[in-house]
C-alpha cells in the first residue's frame, strides 16, 4: 500500500462521467443545489460581512462571483468566501457514518473555477464533484478515529476538494499527485471551535476550498507538492492518522462511489441533533402543538454525541451564539418544540434568547448510553416525554430524516433551497432562482456551469 498517493493521483486524473454509478450522479446533482442554497443563506450569517469586507480591500482582478453579495473577486478569495457562506449555517450536506461534509467547499472550488476558466461542462462538473466527494469520504473511513473520537477535526478534508478541482483541470496523474502534495500544505482543522461555538468553524471550509483550488493551479503551472503525501515517513496518514485503515482508499476505487449515501439536511442544526428534533416534532403533531403542560423531556444518545451536543449541560442551556445553538441538543430540542421547525429563524437571536425556548429547554436533559452507539456516528436516538394529562411517550429512530434510507424527496430539497436562497444578504429574483433550480435538475446537459454562482448575486 505504499503506493496509495500514486493509486489516488490515478484514480482522480482518469475518472470519466461514464465511470459514475446513477447514484453518484444523482447526489452530485442534489448536492450542488443544496450548496448554492447554503451559500446564498450565508451569505448574511454573522462573520461572513467582515470576510466580504476583508476581500473586497484587497481587490484583484475580477475572476469570480462572490454569491449573495454579487462582488466579482479573484477565484481563490471567491472560493475562500464562498466555502465559508456554505458552512455558515449547518445545513449543508454531511454523512451519517462519519462527521464529514463532502461538498461545501468542493462546489464553492469548482464554481469559481469554472467562472476563472471561462466554462466546465456539467458533466466534467459532476464527475468532478463526485470524485472530490468520493475521496472526502474514503480519506474519512481509512482514519481510525473520526474527528468526535479523536478531537483532530478532519484536516484531510483539503483532500477531497483538491482532487474534485484536479479532475476538473484535467490534470495528468503526475500533476494530480503534486495537487494533492500540495493541498498536504492546506491541511487545517479544530474542533474546539464547534464545542465554542466560535465562527472559525464555517471559516475552514473557506480556507480549505480555497487551497484546493490554489492547489491545483498551483500543480497546472509545474509547482511541485510532496509526493507520497499519505504514507511517506512524514506523510499525512503517518503524522496524524495512526494505523488508518487503507482498504477503504482503495478498494473499489472507479467502481463504487461513496457519495451515493450522502445526507441532505433537514434542519439547520448539528446532525447529530437530528434525530432527537424529528422525534420531537412527531410527537408535537401528535399532540397538537400543545407543549405548555410538558414536563421532561429525556434525550439518550451515543457518549459521543452527548460529548459534541449535550455537555456539559449548564454550557448548552444558554446559547449565546448560532453555532452555539445549532451544537446544543437542550436548545435546538426545546426550539422544535415551540416553533415546530428548526431551520433558520430558529438560530437567529432573537430564538435562541427566547425566554420561552429557553425555559423549555431548561426541561430537556440528555443522558448518555452506550447502548445507543450503531455504525453511524449520530448513532441511535431516543426520546422520552413526560408531560401533564399524557401517558408517557418514549420513540426512537436508527436513521434520522435526510439520509441515504430516509431522503428528502426532490420536492423538499428544491424548498430547502428556495427559503435558503431568500435568506441572502441581497434577495434574489424569485424567477432567477426557479432557473436555477432547472439547470441544476439538468446540470448534466449544460455546456457550462459557470452560469449557476452569477444567479444569486
Amino acid at each position: 500500500m505504499q503506493d496509495a498517493s500514486r493509486r489516488l493521483a490515478e484514480y482522480v486524473a482518469g475518472a470519466r462521467f461514464e465511470d459514475l454509478t446513477p447514484g453518484a450522479v444523482a447526489a452530485a446533482k442534489r448536492s450542488t443545489l443544496d450548496t448554492l442554497g447554503c451559500m446564498a443563506a450565508g451569505s448574511s450569517a454573522p462573520g461572513i460581512q467582515t470576510l466580504l469586507d476583508l476581500a473586497a480591500g484587497w481587490g484583484g482582478t475580477g475572476e469570480a462571483t462572490v454569491v449573495g453579495f454579487g462582488h466579482r473577486l479573484p477565484a481563490p478569495v471567491a472560493a475562500w468566501c464562498n466555502g465559508s457562506m456554505a458552512r455558515a449555517l449547518e445545513i449543508d450536506d454531511c454523512v451519517d457514518f462519519l462527521p464529514v461534509h463532502p461538498s461545501a467547499s468542493a462546489v464553492p472550488a469548482l464554481l469559481a473555477l469554472a467562472e476563472q476558466r471561462g466554462g466546465l461542462s456539467g458533466r466534467d462538473f459532476l464527475t468532478a464533484l463526485a470524485v472530490g466527494q468520493d475521496v472526502k469520504i474514503r480519506m474519512g473511513l481509512a482514519v481510525r478515529l473520526n474527528a468526535m473520537e479523536s478531537g483532530r477535526n478532519n484536516m484531510f478534508k483539503i483532500f477531497g476538494p483538491t482532487a474534485a478541482v484536479a479532475r476538473a483541470m484535467g490534470l495528468d496523474p503526475d500533476r494530480t499527485q503534486h495537487a494533492l502534495g500540495i493541498a498536504f500544505s492546506h491541511a487545517v482543522g479544530d474542533g474546539q471551535c464547534a464545542l465554542d461555538g466560535a465562527l472559525s468553524l464555517r471559516l475552514q471550509q473557506g480556507i480549505v476550498a480555497q487551497g484546493a483550488l490554489l492547489s491545483g493551479l498551483l500543480a497546472a503551472r509545474g509547482f511541485t507538492g510532496a509526493r507520497d503525501f499519505l504514507l511517506g515517513t512524514y506523510g499525512y496518514l503517518r503524522a496524524f492518522e495512526p494505523d488508518p485503515r487503507l482498504e477503504y482508499l482503495t478498494d473499489g476505487l472507479g467502481r463504487s462511489f461513496y457519495g451515493e449515501r450522502i445526507t441532505v439536511k433537514p434542519y439547520s442544526s448539528c446532525r447529530a441533533t437530528h434525530g432527537a428534533i424529528e422525534l420531537a416534532l412527531r410527537w408535537r403533531e401528535e399532540v397538537g402543538g400543545r407543549v405548555d403542560g410538558l414536563r421532561r423531556v429525556t434525550v439518550r444518545v451515543t457518549p459521543e454525541v452527548d460529548r459534541l451536543v449535550g455537555s456539559p449541560r449548564e454550557a448548552r442551556l444558554r446559547p449565546d451564539s448560532a453555532p452555539g445553538a445549532q451544537f446544543s441538543l437542550p436548545y435546538t430540542v426545546a426550539a422544535a418544540l415551540r416553533r415546530g421547525r428548526l431551520f433558520l429563524d430558529e438560530i437567529a437571536p432573537e430564538a435562541y434568547t427566547s425566554e420561552s425556548i429557553l425555559a423549555l429547554a431548561g426541561k430537556v436533559f440528555v443522558e448518555p448510553d452506550p447502548a445507543m452507539r450503531t455504525d453511524l456516528v449520530v448513532g441511535r436516538t431516543e426520546v422520552e416525554i413526560e408531560a401533564d394529562g399524557r401517558p408517557a411517550w418514549r420513540q426512537a429512530v436508527d436513521h434520522p430524516l435526510g439520509g441515504p434510507t430516509r431522503p428528502l424527496s426532490a420536492e423538499a430539497c428544491r424548498q430547502k433551497f428556495m427559503a435558503a436562497a431568500e435568506r441572502a444578504v441581497r434577495r434574489p429574483d424569485p424567477a432567477r432562482l426557479e432557473r436555477l433550480v432547472a439547470q441544476a435538475e439538468r446540470l448534466e446537459s449544460l455546456d457550462d456551469v459557470s452560469g449557476l454562482p452569477p444567479l444569486l448575486a
